[in-house]
């Protein structure tokens, strides 16, 4: 008999088990051989900061696949909740959408097959890793946010989101704007200043209020960086760098053994730069038209167990 699969025996960086989520109103439980889902439709507050990170209407698939053959598992659990989902009209603000370890390669052919696509990565730095030195000295001087620097700074986050929400990993709402100042209010937060103005900024989560992270990564005490964004004409000049050394320094200091972050998949800068800073997948994010069946109507493709 095999033995049960656990993640760590996956990535190191995961936690032991990847837990179904308690059940609440309205969820429906999935049970498949090999495997069992909880499905969920949330409908965020669209005053809330959580509606610039997701449609709508959001149809989340949660899985724990216990099988022998987890892609044969899977394939199943994703038929199921297909099942369940009610097709919506092209353009709707809705997506369905389930988020798996990076590194369990053997499972993306059957996403695939399912109509799924990489929307977001989280990804995970152990402390220590080094920040290479940038190729030269910023021009700019980088030093902590301050109250004077708050209006300028969330215009540099805004216009951040409005380039990563082409990618599809955020929504440009009418309260992101908002949102975005009272965010930056409370946050620990580095800029670059050059000729008098903001040309860069980095905003981590506070320290003390990280422990929900500590559920995707193996960590006693994670930090979580919420934005980077320098202006377009500095990029390039070493000063995403100098900022992201200055915010890991501070956060090691504060006693964070990881530091998180969310990159959009389909955007060609970040993926690059963040693992050059030592950062790696550890969740992707897979969303997509489930609800029209796989592609061109053709079977997943499940590799034999």
């Amino acid at each position: 008999m095999r033995a049960a699969w656990r993640p760590r025996a996956l990535d190191p960086l995961l936690p032991r088990a990847i837990p179904l989520p308690r059940p609440a109103a309205g969820d429906v439980l999935l049970c498949v051989p090999g495997a069992a889902g909880v499905y969920r439709r949330k409908r965020p507050d669209p005053e809330s900061f959580d509606a610039s990170w997701c449609a709508a209407d959001r149809h989340e698939l949660h899985a724990d696949l216990t099988g022998p053959d987890r892609a044969a598992a899977l394939d199943a659990l994703l038929t199921a909740w297909e099942e369940h989902l009610v097709p919506w009209p092209p353009g709707a603000d809705a997506e369905a959408v389930f988020t798996w370890p990076s590194r369990d390669a053997a499972l993306v052919p059957v996403l695939r097959g399912h109509g799924l696509t990489p929307q977001r990565v989280a990804a995970v730095r152990p402390a220590g890793r080094t920040v290479p030195w940038p190729r030269r000295a910023p021009e700019a001087c980088v030093r902590p946010l301050g109250p004077a620097d708050l209006e300028a700074a969330a215009a540099l986050w805004l216009a951040e989101l409005h380039w990563e929400a082409q990618f599809g990993s955020c929504v440009i709402r009418p309260s992101t704007a908002r949102n975005v100042g009272r965010q930056l209010a409370g946050a620990l937060g580095w800029v670059a200043e050059a000729g008098g103005r903001l040309v860069g900024l980095l905003a981590v989560e506070d320290p003390r209020r990280t422990a929900w992270a500590a559920r995707l990564a193996r960590a006693r005490h994670p930090g979580y960086l919420t934005s980077l964004m320098v202006s377009p004409a500095y990029r390039g000049s070493g000063i995403g760098t100098a900022l992201v050394r200055t915010a890991h320094a501070a956060l090691e200091e504060a006693g964070c053994t990881v530091t998180m972050l969310h990159y959009a998949a389909l955007n060609p800068l970040s993926a690059p730069f963040w693992h050059r800073c030592g950062y790696r997948p550890l969740w992707t994010t897979w969303t997509g038209p489930a609800h029209r069946g796989r592609v061109n109507g053709a079977r997943a493709s499940v590799p034999p167990g």
